[in-house]
């Protein structure tokens, strides 16, 4: 209670409480929720994201993603619940968001086995799944394929190993079979794609063999700092690339192939 405020100014002030106000103990964020959370808040659609499963809690920033993705035609505005709410509100209009998140999930073919809205709202690490998902179909939608569909993976593997072999000089050395490729965690492919989108911005003396992990994860940073000079947008840890991550590596090959793209828009 404020005792200096009568019953109207009191009523106001928690009119203006929000899920904020509500925010639960905070753990340490892993690697991968840290990526995440860089993404989403380089989307700039509402209030910077500070703790990510306690941001989202409410659903509303996950919807607005769905209509960057989706178009805005394609979230149902009359659904959406937009925040601050009142304290006996949080709770319901919550859940209607998350469970509307999921609806619209399902219907573009998001796999989420096991998450259910009353998840989200929980702080449920499930979430991590959707977000992938989310990230990974905004990424490789800002490219499109002669069809007119975004990029699949396969394309932006065949672009990458194409490059690769043509160029005179690297002469197909670092190409590579799939995402998963044990190759790709000494940094050769990604150092050698940045090259070849601006020649002789990668210093080959700096490269280290990549026979063990303390030179992998020199190449990796020395990597995902070139690829951010270069003009690619990447959220990826030099660690995602040392231990394979290959849903991570995926997105900055995508990434530095819309520079390439972008450099050569004859080629796109």
């Amino acid at each position: 209670n404020y005792p200096s405020l009568d019953r109207e100014e009191q009523e106001d002030q928690i009119d203006e409480f929000t899920t904020d106000d509500l925010v639960g103990p905070i753990c340490e964020e892993s690697r991968e929720e840290k990526s995440f959370r860089h993404w989403l808040n380089s989307l700039n659609l509402g209030p910077v994201i500070s703790y990510l499963f306690e941001d989202l809690k409410n659903g509303y920033i996950l919807l607005q993603v769905f209509q960057l993705l989706l178009g805005e035609d394609a979230v149902d505005q009359e659904r959406v619940n937009t925040p601050p709410f009142r304290p006996t509100q949080i709770m319901y209009k919550s859940v209607e968001n998350c469970n509307y998140c999921i609806e619209l999930g399902q219907q573009i073919g998001f796999k989420l086995i096991g998450l259910g809205g009353n998840d989200i709202c929980a702080g449920n690490k499930l979430l991590l799944s959707l977000l992938w998902q989310m990230m990974r179909r905004y990424t490789l939608s800002l490219m499109r394929s002669r069809t007119g569909n975004p990029l699949s993976e396969e394309e932006i593997i065949d672009w990458c190993n194409s490059k690769i072999r043509s160029d005179k000089v690297k002469n197909g050395r670092s190409c590579f079979k799939n995402f998963r490729d044990p190759s790709l965690t000494n940094s050769g492919a990604l150092l050698d794609i940045i090259d070849i989108i601006q020649p002789g911005s990668i210093g080959y003396d700096l490269v280290l063999p990549g026979d063990n992990d303390e030179n992998k994860m020199d190449n990796a940073r020395y990597a995902l700092t070139m690829a951010r000079k270069v003009g690619a947008t990447v959220f990826a840890l030099p660690e995602d690339i040392v231990e394979g991550n290959h849903k991570m590596i995926c997105l900055v090959f995508a990434r530095l192939m819309k520079v390439g793209l972008t450099e050569n828009p004859i080629e796109s």
